[in-house]
């Protein structure tokens, strides 16, 4: 014949889990001594290389010359600003150098459409 508990299944579980974490089970030093040595055994063990000196290319060297990235900067910006001024060649800045005494008598087209091309005067 079968006798019960008078405690219920989940009063039974908690009842054993408080006894375990009352009294947790320690791993042997010499266990941990083994596993310690095992893990670092395996650890990657960093790559020596002698160092050598670093070479800069000619572009770096330029910039250099010039005074840093921010002179080059600064002298390719003027640049740009300095074609795109001269190749629109705005209303205002002719009229102005004609204000001061630098006035545009002649202009010369250098880059002519594709219609100049076309013309009988420049074929014969």
């Amino acid at each position: 014949m079968k006798t019960q508990s008078d405690m219920t299944p989940e009063a039974e579980l908690d009842a054993l889990l408080t006894q375990a974490r009352a009294d947790p089970p320690l791993p042997d030093d010499a266990f941990m001594a083994r596993v310690l040595a095992d893990a670092q055994a395996l650890q990657p063990r960093p790559q020596l290389r002698p160092a050598r000196p670093a070479r800069r290319g000619f572009w770096a060297r330029l910039a250099a010359t010039l005074g840093g990235a921010i002179a080059v900067a600064g002298l390719g910006t003027a640049a740009m600003a300095g074609l795109v001024i001269g190749y629109v060649q705005p209303e205002p800045m002719v009229s102005f150098a004609g204000s001061i005494g630098f006035g545009v008598s002649e202009s010369l087209d250098l880059l002519p459409g594709f219609d100049a091309l076309l013309s009988e005067d420049i074929l014969q």
